[in-house]
């Protein structure tokens, strides 16, 4: 028959559970794992099912080069500098007429390489509304007036944000 001592005990002379580990350390290590789950969950995105809408950007080109305004054309698409976030594709482009006549390609027409002129842009992307944290064109977050370093395949420009509209509302 065995004695007392040789039988297995949940808790060893040194206080190790099973021979295995000590319980203070089990705490410790239960305490910290609990605060990792927690860490994860609180910063976890959330998961708002937001509807996609269609969204229309008005952006405004000012002193823009008559040469690299002809190389934006319609159906392009157009991407922020920064981010690397599309924007959106371009569905109407309105510039305002100039006085020098548009040279040829190749042509060395100087008035025509130091005339200015604006350019009215409009894009339209689907994006997300959030009531609280404003409209997202994928992971950006755009708001009007905002000035920023666009650029499509062959043009980078600078342009403001001066309208944003829902379509359909």
């Amino acid at each position: 028959m065995k004695t007392g001592e040789d039988t297995l005990h949940w808790v060893d002379r040194k206080g190790r559970i099973g021979g295995i580990i000590h319980w203070l350390d089990l705490l410790l290590l239960l305490a910290v794992v609990m605060l990792m789950i927690r860490t994860i969950i609180v910063s976890w995105p959330r998961f708002d099912r937001k509807e996609q809408k269609d969204i229309r950007l008005e952006i405004l080109v000012l002193g823009f080069s008559t040469d690299l305004a002809e190389s934006i054309a319609i159906g392009q698409w157009v991407k922020d500098q920064a981010s690397g976030e599309f924007m959106g594709k371009i569905i109407q482009k309105e510039a305002f007429p100039t006085q020098v006549k548009a040279r040829g390609f190749g042509e060395l027409n100087k008035p025509a390489l130091f005339e200015k002129q604006d350019l009215i842009l409009v894009l339209e992307r689907s994006g997300r509304i959030n009531e609280r944290e404003g409209i997202f064109l994928g992971k950006e977050t755009i708001r009007s007036g905002q000035e920023r370093l666009f650029h499509t395949l062959y043009t980078e420009f600078p342009g403001k944000i001066s309208r944003i509209s829902v379509v359909g509302e």
